[in-house]
């Protein structure tokens, strides 16, 4: 069956795979729910063992389109966010995706990522929230690299098994990467404003130049 796939995998044109590819996952980008790219990002993957076309590429490649979409879903945010009542969303509890969005800023784009059908509503709030374009973009960008670079490593390395065990597993890697990543977090915080703190003492304590006669 494999070499039955791999055989006709061997009479594409890999251009046309990646150009698939990058459509899908601009689609998937923008937030879009039910984008089949588990099927184009496998077939790269085996096409990497085949050696028709390079790992790199496909990661890459999946990636300016995954941002690209993330791009579109900033820009088109606003619109979609219109058709929603004020007070519909502050019932459903959206209002507070706006509020992290406008606590943490643009890293919101990377953590979310990692967050299924979430990740929609920071895409379509990043605008409204203030973000700016080039920062969102950058941290976009990030979310998008780590995230393909997973995906398409698995596809190589896993093929359809990655995709079973990703599907079975993935709630537990996100508990996971909650349980270590809030922790770090809050270390990361309180040892900035004990540092803080100690700037702000050591400042006031420093005697003030005279003024010259």
């Amino acid at each position: 069956m494999l070499d039955t796939l791999l055989h006709w995998l061997e009479t594409l044109n890999p251009v046309l795979v990646h150009v698939i590819n990058f459509l899908l996952l601009t689609l998937e980008g923008i937030g879009l729910p039910f984008i089949p790219y588990e099927a184009s990002m496998l077939a790269l993957g085996l096409m990497v063992q085949n050696g028709s076309t390079q790992l790199w590429e496909a990661i890459l490649i999946g990636t300016l389109g995954n941002t690209l979409g993330n791009v579109i879903g900033y820009y088109i945010g606003p619109r979609g966010l219109r058709m929603i009542p004020q007070k519909t969303q502050e019932k459903l509890g959206l209002m507070q995706i706006q509020r992290l969005l406008e606590r943490y800023g643009p890293w919101m784009a990377v953590i979310s990522r990692w967050f299924g059908p979430l990740r929609t509503l920071f895409i379509l709030y990043a605008r409204q929230a203030g973000l700016r374009p080039l920062p969102y973009i950058a941290c976009s960008f990030i979310g998008a690299l780590t995230w393909t670079a997973v995906w398409q490593l698995g596809m190589w390395l896993g093929g359809l098994a990655f995709v079973q065990i990703w599907h079975r597993y993935q709630l537990y890697g996100v508990i996971g990467l909650v349980v270590v990543g809030v922790p770090a977090y809050l270390i990361y915080r309180r040892v900035r404003a004990n540092r803080q703190a100690r700037e702000a003492v050591s400042s006031a304590d420093k005697p003030e130049t005279p003024l010259p006669e």
